[in-house]
């Protein structure tokens, strides 16, 4: 008589997973840069698969596969990496010891990379940047406003977004940073397209208005704000400026291998200027990619027709909203 397979039935289905590392197999493939709700849903399927999401090495995972679609992944997780070494020890000391002496208690308990997750989250939020920051940071400039060129006898000018006018603009610090009425620090703008010295910026940190020039000659205002990338960017009715991404250190390289073309980036720094500023211009242009696909060809305004046609230009979307053109 054929068996119907029942006596195979004879635990629950709990406990049929057992080992977390079976479990991690299972669950690897799952884990990406949107994939925390999905996971946090199986937790209701077993309780060994509830203990293996809330530990230590799922959320590793969480914070590497979501930290790396997002600017500032190598500095990220290259200090987290650091971070977790040093609570490491601390918690092996103090289990060692038997005292509670870690300076490091907010992450105890084994919930080092979840806690980090979370805090990290929290801080991409954050839409001030502080003037530490901006001072660390480098900046590619572009002009929204290129050159004209002629198409089909019509005279169309080209989206300054396409290429940088420089990708060394530097915020950095002032001895003399007393504040004013209107800001809060100052400092020395260095790499402006000008190439000229002398160029100040003063920031206000609360608001984020921000202004450079020649005292008491500045051009327009602008605005620092975060963007959905996690990254910084700086704009006026002139000009716009991204934050470069940064690059992680060479133990760190084998890390970065997945995101393609910030890889890209630290081969061409590494590269004469000579040979890579056409190649910089293409690989930078990740940094640009929503306002590049967002141009728009569209009449200027009162501008004289040339051709019996109107004077027409390569422009976001975004920034004829926020401008007048």
């Amino acid at each position: 008589m054929a068996s119907d397979g029942s006596h195979l039935a004879t635990k629950p289905m709990s406990d049929v997973f057992t080992t977390s590392d079976l479990l991690m197999l299972i669950l690897r493939p799952l884990v990406d840069a949107n994939s925390l709700s999905t996971l946090l849903s199986l937790s209701s399927v077993s309780t060994q698969f509830q203990q293996l999401l809330a530990s230590d090495p799922v959320w590793r995972e969480l914070c590497r596969q979501r930290w790396k679609t997002k600017w500032g992944f190598c500095p990220r997780w290259e200090k987290a990496l650091a971070d977790y070494a040093v609570w490491n020890r601390d918690v092996t000391d103090e289990v060692k010891g038997g005292t509670d002496n870690t300076p490091h208690n907010t992450y105890k308990g084994g919930n080092f990379w979840r806690l980090r997750y979370i805090s990290e989250e929290q801080d991409s939020t954050r839409q001030n940047i502080l003037i530490e920051e901006l001072n660390k940071l480098v900046f590619d400039f572009r002009f929204w406003i290129g050159h004209p060129t002629v198409v089909d006898e019509r005279i169309v000018v080209k989206s300054g977004l396409l290429n940088s006018a420089s990708t060394d603009v530097r915020f950095a610090p002032s001895s003399s940073n007393i504040a004013n009425d209107w800001w809060s620090a100052r400092g020395v703008l260095t790499g402006h397209p000008c190439n000229e010295s002398g160029v100040e910026w003063f920031l206000d940190e609360a608001s984020g208005i921000i202004q450079w020039g020649f005292p008491p000659d500045l051009w327009p205002q602008g605005i620092v704000r975060r963007l959905d990338t996690w990254g910084w960017e700086i704009r006026n009715p002139n000009v716009v400026l991204r934050a470069i991404e940064p690059l992680l250190s060479s133990e760190g390289k084998y890390e970065i291998e997945e995101t393609g073309l910030k890889c890209k980036l630290a081969k061409i720094n590494a590269q004469s200027d000579e040979d890579n500023q056409e190649e910089t211009n293409n690989v930078n242009s990740y940094l640009w990619k929503d306002l590049l696909d967002d141009l728009e060809n569209v009449p200027l305004r009162n501008s004289p027709t040339v051709n019996g046609y109107p004077v027409t230009a390569d422009l976001p979307r975004l920034f004829l909203d926020q401008f007048r053109v």
